[in-house]
């Protein structure tokens, strides 16, 4: 279906800098994006919301997640990035029967620290209680086993296994070509943000000289807040103004020139200098345990080599 568009997903996994490749890719003369979290062909019973999905919508929806303008343009990509598509178990098929060309980017990052970026986020956003320390944290998921349970019903409490991305990668190497998957690392795009969208530039076949010289803000940074309440307000608000202009480019201009002007004045009221976590040895340990083997695996499996093979937990505390 849809065979005269290229699409190109971003499919995971969270808290692994892809807002911020999103972002960069959008501003692309080459790439049409849509918003940046359509969720469209995740599970029905994944528990993110979403105002269109494929098992209730139909595959046709899917274009209406693009500004109408570009429809046109067949030789430019259209991008979208929904980083939970990694752990939702029908996912894979839903895009390929959809989507007859298309291009999907799994950013992944060194399970611990990705972890740990989890539950900074889901406590500042009000899904993880204020009051429950990491170990805690690590202890729920260790019972729950990768299962949401009322009142825990959040991707926030499946990071750990979701930690261990070589499970669910291979959904999606059983469907795809090896050559429509690219594994990227989030520790590549902080270190040399220009060699990273130049590699992703280099597997579509568009310009890379654009990013020369281009400023590479961080986007979607996890930060600490006083008050969770208002930081969730402010957030959706914003998502609900970006999904509202997104098919007028003059209004989703506007929009980003007056959100520079908010952000400052909201950071100041609200956000505060990040406390040192701490967690306990024994959750060091098991964290270390756990995901010892996912470095090997990717590389074995996927023939990738993570950046963070060597790295331990209690390096992160």
């Amino acid at each position: 279906m849809f065979s005269n568009y290229k699409f190109l997903v971003i499919a995971g996994t969270s808290k692994a800098g892809t807002t911020s490749a999103f972002n960069y890719l959008a501003n692309h003369p080459q790439i049409c994006p849509s918003t940046k979290e359509t969720r469209f062909f995740l599970d029905a019973d994944y528990p993110l919301s979403s105002e269109i999905r494929y098992q209730k919508d139909g595959p046709q929806a899917y274009l209406s997640c693009f500004d109408s303008e570009d429809h046109q343009k067949e030789q430019n990509w259209r991008l979208e990035a929904t980083p939970d598509y990694l752990y939702s178990a029908n996912t894979p098929h839903f895009i390929r029967e959809t989507l007859a060309n298309v291009r999907l980017i799994f950013i992944l990052r060194e399970p611990v620290s990705r972890l740990l970026s989890w539950y900074r986020f889901g406590q500042a956003m009000n899904e993880i209680p204020s009051r429950m320390t990491f170990d805690d944290y690590i202890a729920a998921q260790r019972e729950f086993g990768g299962i949401f349970r009322d009142g825990y019903r959040h991707p926030a409490f499946a990071a750990l296994q979701h930690g261990r991305y070589s499970i669910y990668l291979k959904r999606f190497v059983e469907v795809f070509d090896p050559c429509a998957i690219q594994i990227l690392f989030y520790e590549d795009l902080k270190r040399d943000a220009f060699s990273f969208m130049g590699a992703i530039c280099s597997s579509l076949g568009i310009d890379e000289t654009y990013f020369k010289g281009y400023s590479f803000n961080v986007v979607n940074k996890g930060v600490q807040v006083r008050s969770p309440y208002l930081h969730r307000s402010y957030i959706e608000l914003k998502e609900k103004l970006r999904r509202s202009v997104r098919h007028a480019p003059k209004l989703r201009w506007l929009l980003r020139q007056i959100k520079r002007s908010v952000d400052a004045p909201y950071q100041k009221l609200n956000v505060t200098k990040s406390r040192q976590l701490v967690m306990a040895h024994s959750t060091a340990e098991f964290l270390c345990s756990y995901y010892r083997d996912e470095a090997s695996v990717l590389r074995e499996v996927f023939g990738t080599d993570a950046p963070w093979s060597e790295r331990q937990p209690s390096s992160l505390v």
